[in-house]
């Protein structure tokens, strides 16, 4: 194995094989060191927007936009986390990142119809064409000798964000035309399209991929960040990196030491990847790195376990799927809503909340999400298409006063609770949490159903019921100036390492999410890291 390069991005999400394919293009020797078999990491997971304010495509087609409102609604996602200097960063090169890598030929068009999250009421929102994603990249593009990619459990395979939204909304998938879903199998598109076309690109410009190769530690000499130990069949071996040392490992989500540590909840789910383990914020926290933590994070959600014979559970997260149909509610053990369900970042809050005198605990844990029959003539649940038997773990009564009983709710009170809330939701209203009336939403849910996308009564038994769980995605990871260098505790850049994606903690936008915020925002980081690297070379000593 070669072991002598200039630059080595750790972890094959966008941050990693961005920051992997731009130091090649300013012709840097770059590899990219991936633990995992397959490439992709929570970038293939996820649905592939990508959020860039006063972007080409918006001027091409003739869309108003500047950076400075981009810059206002930045400033009201923030919730006062986040910081000005990162913030006018981001309003300004995240656009500038869309077109250089457009021209190194990905190509990437507007989400039709998708508005930000929460347009029209925040200041400086939009409605569609700041949310991009890649055109989706036939199979046949990557070679058969090119690293296997991660499948997504959430986006059907070769399907887009634009698809999904032309095609009824993620909630009528099974109704897609299958000629459609035909072409999508012969193309890599969201999340995964991403990460395949930055993969492509990557191997055409010789970047060297290595997985199942996960890093160990950081190498340092006199001060100085030099390489990465990684794990191989025979032992560890050097990588030497003398440019630059990006680490683009993702989160901690699936360390439950890390989750305890700085996550909200005491027992939160991961729906990201298994290989989510912090590893970038172990192997700089040696260095002394600077950790920091937003407490208020708003990118969590929910879903349920899934269980598997003979096997570990599974975890599902529904906040953007069963949570965002019609025909279903999540209640309390009291038998009480206490949120929108459909929008998952206002709904979160609500699980927060701290009863300190009657319970002395989050007063909506536990909670379960309650769906009927035509929900199951609709829509799949567990993954389970619609109309198909679910099987003995999903709880299930004629009435929901015996569903209340197998599940521990309150029957009464959940009677009193479902029977307002199919007084409204017939009407397609919902006074008390206003559900399905954000624009954004409603895109994910089922836009071709009579009321309402997110909308609809529970009265068609058999009734069916599981506990829901919190699943957050990391909220503390590495403190990096605006060049992406990580910092030292005392203040200082800690020399020749760099960070980007969830690994590091994203003061870009502090509490607050928008779709595509997160995959753009590594890829910034990732360009912007390597400029940085090429310029400090230049400067004398």
């Amino acid at each position: 194995m070669d072991n002598d390069f200039q630059w080595i991005a750790v972890g094959s999400g966008a941050a990693g094989l961005a920051s992997a394919l731009w130091a090649a293009h300013r012709r840097l020797k770059a590899v990219v060191v991936e633990k995992a078999p397959v490439v992709g990491g929570a970038t293939a997971y996820s649905y592939g927007g990508l959020w860039a304010p006063n972007n080409m495509l918006q001027r091409a087609a003739g869309l108003d936009d500047s950076d400075e409102q981009g810059l206002t609604y930045l400033r009201f996602l923030s919730g006062g986390f986040a910081e000005e200097e990162k913030m006018q960063m981001y309003a300004k090169e995240g656009a500038a990142t869309i077109e250089a890598f457009s021209q190194l030929g990905i190509p990437f068009r507007i989400i039709e119809g998708l508005p930000d999250h929460y347009f029209p009421g925040a200041p400086g929102s939009l409605g569609p064409g700041r949310t991009l994603e890649v055109v989706p990249l036939p199979k046949k593009a990557l070679l058969i000798s090119a690293p296997a990619l991660l499948d997504s459990p959430y986006m059907p395979g070769g399907v887009s964000w634009s698809d999904a939204i032309k095609w009824g909304g993620l909630g009528n998938r099974y109704s897609w035309a299958p000629e459609n879903l035909e072409h999508a199998a012969s193309v890599y598109a969201a999340g995964q399209g991403l990460a395949a076309w930055l993969l492509l690109k990557c191997l055409e410009k010789g970047v060297t991929i290595l997985t199942q190769s996960p890093a160990t530690r950081l190498l340092v000499e006199d001060g100085r960040v030099t390489g990465v130990e990684v794990r191989v069949r025979n032992g560890t071996q050097p990588l030497k990196g003398d440019r630059g040392i990006f680490l683009g490992t993702g989160g901690y989500e699936s360390n439950p030491e890390f989750v305890r540590a700085y996550q909200s909840f005491p027992d939160s789910a991961p729906h990201h990847p298994p290989t989510q383990t912090g590893d970038g914020l172990l192997m700089a926290g040696e260095l002394g790195a600077f950790i920091r933590n937003i407490p208020a994070s708003l990118s969590s959600m929910v879903g349920y376990w899934i269980p598997r014979d003979g096997g570990e559970p599974e975890f599902h997260s529904a906040g953007i799927q069963e949570l965002a149909y019609p025909h279903a509610i999540v209640v309390n053990s009291e038998g009480k809503r206490f949120g929108n369900e459909a929008f998952f970042q206002e709904f979160v809050v609500k699980l927060r909340e701290f009863d300190v005198v009657k319970k002395h605990r989050y007063a909506n844990i536990p909670f379960f999400l309650l769906f009927d029959s035509q929900f199951r003539e609709r829509y799949p649940f567990a993954n389970i298409p619609p109309g198909r038997p679910l099987p003995a773990w999903v709880k299930r009564a004629d009435s929901l006063a015996d569903l209340a009983q197998q599940l521990g709710i309150d029957a009464t009170q959940l009677q009193q609770t479902v029977a307002r809330f199919n007084d409204n939701a017939s009407a397609g209203l919902d006074p008390d949490f206003g559900r399905g009336q954000s624009l954004w939403i409603r895109k994910a849910g089922d836009t071709k159903h009579p009321i309402n996308p997110n909308l609809g009564p529970l009265f068609k038994a058999p009734f069916y019921g599981v506990e829901l769980k919190p699943t957050e995605s990391s909220s503390a990871g590495l403190y990096t100036d605006i060049h992406g260098r990580v910092m030292h505790l005392r203040g200082h850049a800690i020399s020749n390492l760099y960070a980007g994606g969830t690994v590091r903690v994203r003061t870009e936008y502090g509490a607050g999410y928008q779709a595509g915020l997160t995959l753009l925002g590594g890829m910034t980081f990732g360009r912007m890291a390597v400029e940085h690297a090429l310029l400090a070379d230049k400067k004398p000593s």
